[in-house]
This record gives structure tokens, C-alpha cells and sequence, in this order.
């Protein structure tokens, strides 16, 4: 089957118009010519590129130039969405089609506000949702990775989230496999996370209301040059860094410092630059804040050197300049795990020292598909180069553990080291199943055992509740049995 026959609309608003149609959902016609109008996303929410109460809302078509605007509660006059065009789908099968996003202004915070969509100024669509919460204001999040291939797994755990209720989710890389196509995401995330209806077996309708946050991780860089290190490939795939042209991200990042490396002909990157403009390359890192948490995101991928002076001084100045309660860093690749995949890419572990300093409360991370929670720990390095070894997965960083023995998240909830968790088991086949749930040790790390908390026999998802005095943190399996359970407070 071609690409336009496994289009699918992933519906989350009320579509007042919209019907079904053989490749999606679309307009209904009424005379033949011309065909109804194809939806190859349908409207969606992202966060957009201001660490405010702003946010965007975005959607993507067919080829076919439309008279689109949005009306928000609270905004006087309809907004007009920018158009970008993007090659889109497989080698071979690939088109062309139009992405819209409008960007909402400044609203009040932690408030709920309708909108609409009008196509032609008829009302073709309406929905809602909440602002930013402010400083003070309880909030609830959910965490994953490794998510959208197409499984059931997939589904489950989208359904597991929605039923959370979560102010926003917090994705920990590899959003879609296994390239980071922008077909794959038509394929396996709108689908999913964009439902019409919710349903283990369906997925939910999430992004209508909900923002998701996300990290560049190894899946959306996923070619290989010459010498065998990670580029974008737009020869293989002409729609690779589908991140940067479907998510709307905040952009106060690092710039100039890393960037996924591009390589193939001219016309489908210079279709790709055009569609993500200011997003690419700002938005491998950024940070924003939501209640009384701060969240730094970071590129852990292989052709980042964490021993970069530029790099590791943006990181300690963002997370000092924050009144947060709670610092929060997240980016892809383990710092700590103990995984058969990827234990020897420890190159983010030499920001561990930074972390520790600035009062960081958890670092997020995917990558490895399971569960895992280690101790709150302290660790100094006592070999950086291999650090610096860019492009290689063998990036040992040896040193010294100081780990709090006392914390178990019950009756000691105050931990003295930052804590690690991975939730890398969002839908993506997993890893280690074998093990269940029993870490292993590894001599290179002189066998110490600072896995608090080993889940790789199910799929799973993080729900998180944080207030100023205290976060709530559970994990969930796909059929939402609690599987592991923590409180940590500030004092």
C-alpha cells in the first residue's frame, strides 16, 4: 500500500464537519469536483517557541491551499495560521503537503479556553485548552519514551496517560521509529496520540488539549555517514527530522554549538530548512517551566560532546537562573542504567557534578526500553575522555558513587543525590525481559548495585504529581497496575 492509502487522522476535538474518507478524514463534498479537502493530521497542540502562557496549535494537509482561521476564547479577532510546505512519505512514494500552525498569544495562566477551526468560514471544528499553570499551582505530568511504532503497546500506554487526566506530557525521545519520518509520524503518532476516541486498543485523543514536550533522540537522527556516525540522511529518507517540522517547541536554547548533521540533495533539505525555519537546529535544546517545576532538555545524541565549556555552561546557567521548587533535566541516552543495549554510552554522565550542584531533582531519560530508578547518587568522574569520543556507542565515563541508602521514598523522602529514571518502555518493543525485575551489576562500574528499582517484563509510563512541598511519583504498567511508587519532599 502506498502512503495516501495508510493516511489516517488521529480526531481529538469535535469535528463538526469532518466525515470519513478513504485516506483520512476530510470535508464532505457537495458536488464532485472538487474532492473534499485531506487532513493528514488534525489540529493538535504543542507548547510553541516561548517559555509562556502562548502555545500553538497546528494541523497538516494535503497539497491543496486552504482559507483556514481560528477563533480563541478571549482573543478578539480570528487568528490566521502560517502555511509551510513539506515533502512528506517514503523513498519513492514521496509528495508534497502543507503544514498550518497558528500561534495563540499571551493568555491568562493555568486558565481554560475554547477555540474553533474554520475552513472557508464555516465552524469545521472545536475544542479546548488549559494554559500554562503558574508558580504555586498543583500540577500533574506524565513521562515515556520510546513510544510510536504501531504495536498495541503503543496504544496502551497513550490510553494509560489520558486516563491520568495530565496537564502536559513529558516524551523522553524516540517519539516515532524507526527514522524519524515525518511518514512515520503520520503513521504511527498522530494516529495514536491525536484518537478519534480513547481505547487500550485505540490510543486517546491527547494532543487536542494536552501539549507534549519532547527530546531529540538517536530514532530521529537515524543515518549513518561514511564513517559509520549518526547524520540525517534526506537520501534514504526525504522527510527525515520530522521533529523539528511537527513539534513546536520552545526556543531558547543553546544555538551554534550542535546541530544533527545533514547530508543528501538539495531540494528535500532545502524543503526541510524552509518548513522548520527558527526551529532547526534551536530546538535540540530548550527549557520551559510549568508549576513549580523547571525542565532543562537537552541532545544527548552520539554527536554531542559533553565536555564542550559552551555546552556545560549553558546548562549551569540555566538551571541557577530558575526560582523553581524543582529542576528537572531530561535528555535520552542514561547517564546510570544498567541495560544490556546501551550501558556503555555514558557520555551524559560528566554533567552529573552540574546537576548535583544546581539542586537538580531527576534526570529523565528513555533509550533503554524498561524501567529504571536508581538511588539518589553523587558521582565524580575520574575519566572524562571518553566522553569526548563523538559517534561511538563505547563512551565510558569511570568514577566515584556516592549513593543515599537511607532514601526509600516512604518513611525517608528527602534524598541526598539526584535520582535517574529512565521510562524508555512507552511502546517500542523492550528490552532485557528476561531480566523481569532484577538489575544486574557491571565491573566497570565496579559492580555497585544503584538500581533502587529494575521494570522490564511490561510496558510503562510515569505519572507525576508536583506541588511546592512534595512530588508524587508513580509507575504504571499498560493495563495501570502500579508497579513502583515514590514520594520525595524538600524537607
Amino acid at each position: 500500500m502506498t502512503r495516501r492509502e495508510l493516511l489516517r487522522a488521529a480526531g481529538g476535538l469535535s469535528f463538526l464537519a469532518l466525515v470519513p474518507a478513504e485516506r483520512g478524514f476530510a470535508l464532505p463534498s457537495e458536488t464532485s469536483q472538487p474532492p473534499p479537502l485531506l487532513f493528514t493530521a488534525l489540529p493538535y497542540l504543542q507548547p510553541g517557541p516561548h517559555n509562556d502562557t502562548s502555545l500553538v496549535i497546528a494541523w497538516q494537509t494535503e497539497h491543496r491551499p486552504a482559507a483556514f482561521q481560528v477563533q480563541v476564547e478571549g482573543v478578539t479577532e480570528r487568528l490566521v495560521p502560517k502555511r509551510t510546505e513539506r515533502i512528506s512519505g517514503e523513498l519513492g512514494d514521496e509528495e508534497l503537503r502543507f503544514n498550518y500552525a497558528v500561534s495563540v498569544p499571551t493568555l491568562a495562566a493555568g486558565k481554560r479556553f475554547g477555540y474553533q477551526v474554520f475552513l472557508d468560514g464555516k465552524r469545521i471544528a472545536e475544542g479546548w485548552f488549559t494554559t500554562r499553570k503558574p508558580r504555586g499551582a498543583k500540577t500533574r505530568f506524565v513521562a515515556f519514551g520510546d513510544n510510536s511504532y504501531g504495536d498495541i503497546s503503543d496504544r496502551m500506554i497513550a490510553y494509560q496517560a489520558f486516563k491520568a487526566l495530565p496537564d502536559f506530557v513529558l516524551n523522553t525521545g524516540d517519539n516515532v521509529y524507526e527514522d524519524g519520518t515525518d511518514d512515520e509520524y503520520a503513521r504511527h503518532f498522530f494516529p495514536v496520540y491525536n484518537a478519534e476516541t480513547a481505547g487500550p486498543r485505540i490510543g486517546a485523543p491527547l494532543l487536542r488539549s494536552v501539549p507534549f514536550y519532547t527530546v531529540l533522540a538517536n530514532h530521529d537522527v537515524h543515518g549513518k555517514d561514511a564513517q559509520k556516525h549518526p547524520v540525517a540522511d534526506f537520501n534514504l529518507y526525504p522527510d527525515s527530522l520530522a521533529y523539528f517540522t511537527n513539534m513546536y517547541l520552545p526556543e531558547n536554547g543553546l544555538t551554534g554549538t550542535f546541530a544533527p548533521p545533514l547530508i543528501g540533495p538539495d531540494e528535500p533539505i532545502t524543503h526541510f530548512k524552509a518548513c522548520a525555519g527558527s526551529r532547526f537546529p534551536t530546538m535540540s535544546t530548550y527549557s520551559f517551566d510549568y508549576g513549580d517545576g523547571h525542565f532543562l532538555c537537552l541532545d544527548s545524541n552520539l554527536y554531542v560532546d559533553p565536555n564542550n565549556a559552551a555546552l556545560q555552561s549553558y546548562i549551569e546557567r540555566d538551571l541557577k537562573s530558575t526560582n523553581a521548587v524543582w529542576k528537572f533535566v531530561v535528555f535520552h541516552h542514561p547517564s546510570f542504567n544498567v541495560g544490556a543495549d546501551h550501558y556503555t554510552q555514558q557520555h551524559m554522565r560528566v554533567l552529573a557534578p552540574i546537576f548535583e550542584r544546581c539542586g537538580v531533582a531527576i534526570v529523565w531519560h528513555g533509550h533503554e526500553h524498561n524501567y529504571q530508578r536508581t538511588m539518589p547518587l553523587r558521582f565524580a568522574p575520574s575519566d572524562t575522555k571518553g566522553a569526548s569520543n563523538v559517534g561511538t556507542k563505547a563512551r565510558l565515563v569511570p568514577g566515584k558513587f556516592t549513593l543515599d541508602t537511607r532514601f526509600d521514598g516512604k518513611a525517608v523522602t528527602k534524598p541526598e543525590g539526584v535520582i535517574y529514571i529512565t521510562t524508555g518502555a512507552g511502546g517500542k518493543h523492550l528490552y532485557d525481559t528476561e531480566w523481569g525485575q532484577k538489575a544486574k551489576t557491571h565491573p566497570e562500574d565496579g559492580n555497585i548495585d544503584y538500581i533502587a528499582r529494575f521494570i522490564a517484563d511490561r510496558h510503562s509510563l510515569t505519572v507525576i504529581e508536583m506541588d511546592s512541598k512534595a512530588l508524587e511519583i508513580k509507575q504504571l504498567d499498560q493495563w495501570g497496575e502500579t508497579v513502583d511508587r515514590l514520594k520525595i519532599t524538600t524537607a
